[in-house]
C-alpha cells in the first residue's frame, strides 16, 4: 500500500534577539516503503515582504506619523515613513530617514535628533524644501555628528516644516508649523542574518531586513534598488507590500525626490 505523508508549516527559527522568525517551508513525502523525498520551498518572498516589528514600541509619540499645517498647498500631509509603533531599528550608526513632503509654502525643513534618555539635542540640521510633493530622504552625515548612534540606545527625532509667520501677528507665530517625529535604535547585526544576507541576491535583502524587524535597512536598500531600476515590477511589488504592511499604502505611488540638501543656518 502506498502511503503519502505531508508535513507542512515547519518553521526554522532564526535567533535575532527580537523573537522573530524567517521560515523556509519543508515538505516531506514518503513514497513506498523506503522512498522518502524532501523538498524545500523557499518562502522568503511570501513571509518577508511584510515588515515584522520588534516586540517593543517607541517610548512615546509626541507628534505622530502624519500632520497637516496651514502652509501646505497640495493634497496629503507631512508623513514619516515609519512602522505603526513609531520605532525604527537600524544596524548603522548613520541611518537614513524618509518622509513624504507635500508641496507647501514652507521656508525650510528642520531635522533634530535628541538623546532618548535626557532629551538633549545632539544634532540639528536645516534642510531645503522640495519644490514638488514626494518622498525625500536624509542620511545622518558621519562628518557632522560627534559620534555614531550607540548600540542599544534610543534616539528621538523630529522633522519640522517651518511655515511663514502670520503677518497679522505682532510676535512670531509657530502654530502653523508642521511636526512629525519618531524613534530610532541601533542594534547589533546577528551572525545568522549576516549569512543569509551574504547568500541572498540584492533584490532579496530588503525582505530579509523586513522579516528581522530592521526597518531602516529594509527601506533604504529597497529605495536604492528602485532608484537604480524604477520600472522593475518585482521591486515595485516589494515596495507596495512593505508600505502596505505598515499602513502607508497611500504613499505607494508617490514619486521619490532627490532631496534633501542642507541649507546655511
Amino acid at each position: 500500500m502506498n502511503m503519502k505523508l505531508a508535513l507542512t508549516g515547519k518553521t526554522l527559527l532564526v535567533s535575532l534577539g527580537l523573537g522573530l522568525a524567517i521560515a523556509p517551508y519543508l515538505i516531506t513525502e514518503v513514497k513506498g516503503q523506503n522512498q522518502q523525498v524532501t523538498r524545500v520551498k523557499n518562502l522568503t518572498w511570501e513571509v518577508s515582504q511584510s515588515y515584522q516589528p520588534p516586540d517593543r514600541s517607541a517610548p512615546s509619540a509626541t507628534a505622530g506619523g502624519a500632520s497637516r499645517g496651514g502652509c501646505i498647498e497640495s493634497a496629503g500631509v507631512l508623513t514619516s515613513l515609519m512602522p505603526q509603533n513609531n520605532l525604527g531599528l537600524t544596524l548603522t550608526g548613520y541611518p537614513t530617514f524618509f518622509w513624504y513632503v507635500p508641496k507647501s509654502k514652507a521656508e525650510a525643513l528642520e531635522f533634530k535628533l535628541l538623546d532618548g534618555e535626557n532629551g538633549q539635542v545632539i544634532y540639528k540640521k536645516t534642510l531645503a524644501v522640495p519644490s514638488n510633493s514626494g518622498i525625500v530622504s536624509f542620511r545622518l552625515p558621519n562628518n557632522e555628528l560627534s559620534a555614531p548612534l550607540e548600540v542599544g540606545k534610543m534616539y528621538h527625532w523630529f522633522l519640522t516644516m517651518i511655515c511663514p509667520p502670520n503677518p497679522n501677528q505682532e510676535l512670531p507665530d509657530k502654530s502653523g508649523n508642521v511636526i512629525v517625529d519618531g524613534w530610532v535604535e541601533r542594534i547589533q547585526l546577528n551572525p545568522n542574518l549576516v549569512n543569509k544576507l551574504e547568500k541572498a541576491a540584492p533584490s532579496d535583502r530588503p525582505a530579509l531586513y523586513a522579516a528581522a524587524g530592521i526597518w531602516h535597512e529594509s527601506l533604504t536598500t529597497l529605495v536604492d534598488l528602485l532608484r537604480q531600476k524604477p520600472d522593475d515590477r518585482n521591486l515595485k511589488n516589494q515596495w507596495k507590500k512593505l508600505l502596505d504592511s505598515v499602513g502607508l499604502n497611500v504613499l505607494v505611488e508617490k514619486p521619490m525626490l532627490d532631496c534633501c540638501t542642507s541649507k546655511p543656518n
